[in-house]
């Protein structure tokens, strides 16, 4: 797990490596513990930042060389099934001088070339240069854990990082904000992540299971590599044989992901999914057959809120209880919360549904007691209708079938996983229209749907409401065929798309940037994809259904978790307290920040009516949940435009 880098001068330039030390260092943070340079034929770099997670001896260290001298990579992430590959590869006469997975990608490209993608279980974006024809390979992990961006400028540069603030330090780019993408952004801030569009100019991402074989002779191009569709199957099996089924894969995902040669710890919400990855890692933990696990595994972190609905430590300790491990709860520094909130954004460089602050806690405790990787739960939520407008618009997908009484069920899980209060207010619209911020999620699903079928363009997106009305451009698919390749019929498409392009991308983005910002390395066992093919194969029923959300989960994990927590319905989720911040240790800086000129005279805003109603509502404490997530895109784009016009 790291940072990395890469520059290649196609007009033949020189290369200065202090021109790479200085892209490369401006990861530092993903790779505190050492970092790496080497020119090669004085016009290509790669450059690494190293976060020691296995084999953290120097001979591990990047960007590494194939024994044979062929080829070098530089490398972003875990294989995690590398022992299993490294045994197969040495069976087939390759020997290996390192512990490291590093060296088993270079033997396994070597053996099998592109295709050991689909032999590798883990997370990763990696650059192979080929020495004897001069040729790149780019490649992303199926889902995109781990993030890709690049810039192409045709017989000039060719530029590549894990982070867009990276670019700040390219010498010769100039970064640019791009107004379309940037509008699309604070609209809804999930419309660029999947489709490879950053809120840059020219500054681009490798799409989630995509590679590109680059040369200077060739144009680049994106391949896809990986679709989940085509490794789906039949499950014809009784229900009960999924759960068993289920159960299986998803022990073996987290056992994998177990291995590691630092301490690891789990991020616990006391939601269902990190509930359900802590649980698991403390049964397997019991067996002694596990390979490269640390002895220091035992711990949660837990965000808490004290004095807000959004606090669920009381579900957290329940789950710690029933395994006896130790916890730690974590609260915001009040006093600190202005300039975290602005620190955090910063780094982040783009735009993120909640301020990151919120999570970013939990990272910097677990490093500053010397934890590196954390076992979370992302994933679920968008595999198995974990989110309420999910469930609602199965519910119409439902009705619209004519399924009145399987709709009236979805309709009711729906109800079940709200707030008292939001509930007797949804019960008055219910089933006769949704809430209006659902028929707006509602359309924006048709939407997406129509767009992955109709023109070349991106879908589009409802401009939001405080933004200054503009003639945008509509941003075009950066790989042929995209539309082609998803025009298939979708067996669960309510799930496939909040997977695929709406919350998910966005979200794997939030957490790689938030938790790499205190260089700790974050494992998903619900995104093994051998579990993620699986649950794409299984009806609709077999994930909503029973009174319940992840209809599936839950049942696999009777005897594991807590009943109280197995059952639990309310949905919450790990997002900042905005309404209580906004009306209490926010409301000053807010003040200051919109009376500010770069606010007040920003083209996209009308500063001062948004200054005049930001105003109001800070001092009649009258924030509401919405207006909060209505204003906090525009703040998070005003901190971006106040760095760089500052």
């Amino acid at each position: 797990m790291c940072g990395i880098a890469g520059i290649w001068h196609l007009d033949g330039s020189p290369l200065a490596q202090e021109k790479l030390r200085a892209f490369t260092d401006s990861l530092s943070h993903r790779g505190p513990d050492g970092g790496g340079l080497q020119v090669y034929g004085k016009t290509l770099g790669l450059g690494h930042r190293r976060l020691s997670v296995i084999d953290p001896g120097s001979g591990a260290a990047q960007p590494m060389q194939s024994r044979d001298g062929r080829y070098s990579i530089t490398f972003n992430g875990e294989i995690y099934n590398f022992l299993e590959l490294r045994r197969e590869l040495s069976e087939q006469g390759f020997s290996f001088v390192t512990d490291s997975d590093t060296e088993v990608i270079l033997a396994a490209y070597q053996r099998w070339g592109p295709d050991c993608q689909l032999r590798f279980n883990g997370m990763w974006a990696l650059a192979i240069y080929h020495h004897h024809d001069q040729r790149l390979f780019l490649s992303r992990d199926r889902f995109g854990v781990k993030p890709l961006h690049y810039v192409y400028r045709p017989g000039k540069l060719l530029a590549f990082a894990s982070e867009t603030i990276a670019f700040a330090h390219l010498e010769g780019f100039q970064r640019e904000l791009n107004p379309t993408a940037l509008a699309r952004a604070i609209s809804q801030h999930s419309s660029l992540e999947a489709y490879g569009y950053t809120i840059y100019r020219e500054l681009y991402q490798l799409l989630p299971g995509h590679c590109a074989h680059f040369s200077p002779e060739r144009p680049f191009q994106q391949v896809r590599w990986w679709d989940t569709l085509a490794h789906t199957r039949p499950a014809p099996e009784p229900y009960q044989q999924q759960v068993e089924r289920f159960a299986e894969l998803f022990s073996s995902a987290c056992q994998l992901r177990l291995r590691a040669d630092v301490p690891l710890a789990s991020a616990l919400s006391g939601g269902l999914d990190s509930s359900a990855v802590y649980c698991t890692v403390h049964r397997l933990m019991q067996q002694a057959s596990l390979e490269r696990v640390p002895d220091n595994w035992q711990s949660a972190y837990v965000a808490t809120f004290p004095g807000s609905r959004v606090d669920e430590r009381h579900y957290a300790e329940q789950v710690v209880a029933s395994v006896g491990g130790p916890a730690h709860y974590l609260s915001p520094d009040h006093h600190r919360l202005a300039a975290d909130l602005e620190s955090t954004t910063r780094l982040f460089d783009g735009l993120s549904g909640t301020p990151l602050n919120c999570l970013t806690g939990v990272y910097r405790a677990m490093r500053e007691q010397g934890v590196v990787v954390s076992m979370d739960g992302h994933g679920a939520d968008e595999l198995m209708f974990g989110y309420r407008q999910a469930v609602w618009q199965a519910a119409e997908r439902a009705r619209q079938r004519g399924q009145s009484e399987l709709a009236a069920d979805y309709t009711q899980i729906y109800l079940d996983m709200m707030f008292p209060q939001e509930r007797a207010q949804a019960e008055q619209l219910v089933p006769a229209a949704p809430p209006s911020r659902l028929r707006g999620q509602l359309s924006a699903l048709k939407r997406r749907v129509k767009g992955l079928l109709g023109p070349p363009a991106l879908p589009e997106v409802a401009p939001h409401p405080w933004l200054l009305r503009h003639r945008w451009e509509r941003l075009p698919y950066l790989t042929p065929g995209f539309q082609k390749e998803q025009s298939r019929p979708v067996q669960d498409p309510v799930n496939y798309i909040n997977f695929h392009y709406a919350e998910l991308p966005y979200n794997l983005r939030d957490f790689d940037r938030g938790a790499m910002q205190h260089g700790v390395e974050i494992r998903m066992p619900f995104l093994d994809y051998r579990l993620v093919s699986y649950l794409f194969s299984l009806d609709e029923s077999s994930k909503l259904g029973g009174g319940h959300t992840k209809r599936i989960l839950r049942d696999a994990m009777a005897g594991v978790l807590p009943e109280s927590i197995r059952n639990r319905r309310l949905k919450i989720g790990l997002g900042s307290p905005l309404q209580d911040w906004f009306n209490g240790p926010l409301a000053e800086y807010l003040c200051d920040e919109v009376a500010s000129q770069t606010f007040r005279q920003h083209a996209f805003l009308d500063g001062p009516s948004l200054q005049k109603l930001v105003v109001e509502r800070c001092r009649q404490r009258r924030w509401s949940d919405q207006d909060c997530h209505l204003f906090w895109p525009i703040l998070n784009a005003h901190i971006l435009f106040k760095r760089s016009s500052g």
